[in-house]
C-alpha cells in the first residue's frame, strides 16, 4: 500500500509540474507581441516580428509561436515540416513546451526520422514522467499522442469555446492498451441564455471533444510496436489554449499571406 501511495504521489506531482509548464506557456502567449498581433488582426506585424526574431539567441517564445503558426497555418502557409525546425530551435534556446512539440514531431516523423525512443528521451528531459516509470519508447508514443490531440483540438474547437488563456486538460494514458481517462479539463464557455433560462448551454461538451480528438489521433500517429509498450498509466497535460487560434477567423487577418525568412533557423538532429 505504501508503494502504491508513493506512486500516486509521484504521478500527482508530475501532473502538477506539467500543468505548470503548460500554464506558463499559456501566460506567456497571452502577453507575447506576436500572439497579440494575431489576435488584433495584424498578420503582417506578426510575421514581421517573427522574422525579426529569427536568428536571435534570446527569442525561444517567438520561435515556439512561429512553429505553431506554421503547424496550423496561422498567418502563414501551413508547413508542418518547417514547424519542426522552429520547435527544434526554440527547444535549443530552452523552451520546454517547444521540446514537447518537437518530440511529437519526431514521433510522427514530420521533418525528422520517425523514432518513438528518441521522442521519449526528449519528453522525459522536458518534464514528462520525471520518475522514469515508463520506457522511453512508451513515453515517446504517449508524447506524440499528446501533441496530436492538442493540435486537433486547437484547430477544430469553435472560437470562444474556452476563456483565454485556457487551462490545460489532464489525462491518464496507458500506452500498452491505448486507454485514456480524463482527469481534469477546463470549463467551456456558455452560450447566451435563452429566454426563460437562467444559464446558457456550454458551447462545447469538453469531454466529448477530447475523447473524439483522442480517437482520431489514434488513427493518425504511427502504429507503435506493441512489444515495446508498457501497461503503466501516465498522466500528461493537453494544450487546449486558443490564444493564437482566436485570431484565425478575424476578417482583418488574411490567411497564408506571410513570408518567413527561414535561413537562420536551424533544426537539431542531435541524439
Amino acid at each position: 500500500m505504501e508503494q502504491n501511495i508513493s506512486w500516486r504521489s509521484t504521478v500527482a506531482l508530475a501532473s502538477i509540474a506539467l500543468c505548470a509548464i503548460a500554464s506558463a506557456a499559456t501566460a506567456t502567449l497571452a502577453s507575447d507581441p506576436i500572439a497579440l498581433a494575431i489576435r488584433h488582426g495584424n498578420c503582417s506585424k506578426a510575421v514581421g516580428d517573427l522574422n525579426a526574431a529569427i536568428g536571435l539567441k534570446d527569442a525561444p517564445t517567438a520561435l515556439f509561436v512561429g512553429g505553431r503558426m506554421l503547424d496550423e497555418g496561422i498567418c502563414v502557409k501551413q508547413d508542418r515540416e518547417l514547424a519542426t525546425k522552429f520547435y527544434a530551435r526554440s527547444m535549443q534556446l530552452g523552451d520546454a513546451n517547444a521540446a514537447l512539440e518537437y518530440a511529437a514531431k519526431i514521433g510522427l516523423g514530420e521533418g525528422e526520422p520517425q523514432d518513438y525512443l528518441r521522442a521519449g528521451d526528449l519528453c522525459h528531459t522536458a518534464g514528462l514522467d520525471p520518475g522514469g516509470r515508463v520506457s522511453f519508447y512508451s513515453l515517446g508514443y504517449a508524447c506524440t499522442m499528446r501533441g496530436v490531440v492538442g493540435r486537433m483540438l486547437r484547430e477544430t474547437l469553435p472560437k470562444g469555446a474556452f476563456r483565454i488563456p485556457t487551462s490545460p486538460a489532464v489525462v491518464e494514458f496507458s500506452p500498452g492498451s491505448s486507454q485514456m481517462r480524463i482527469v481534469s479539463m477546463p470549463n467551456a464557455e456558455r452560450a447566451e441564455a435563452r429566454t426563460g433560462a437562467n444559464i446558457g448551454v456550454p458551447l462545447v461538451n469538453t469531454q466529448e471533444v477530447i475523447e473524439k480528438a483522442w480517437r482520431a489521433a489514434l488513427m493518425v500517429v504511427p502504429k507503435p510496436d506493441a512489444a515495446n509498450l508498457g501497461s503503466e498509466g501516465l498522466e500528461m497535460s493537453i494544450d487546449m489554449d486558443l490564444t493564437l487560434e482566436a485570431g484565425r477567423d478575424d476578417p482583418r487577418n488574411t490567411q497564408n499571406n506571410g513570408q518567413l525568412f527561414i535561413g537562420d533557423v536551424h533544426g537539431t538532429t542531435s541524439r
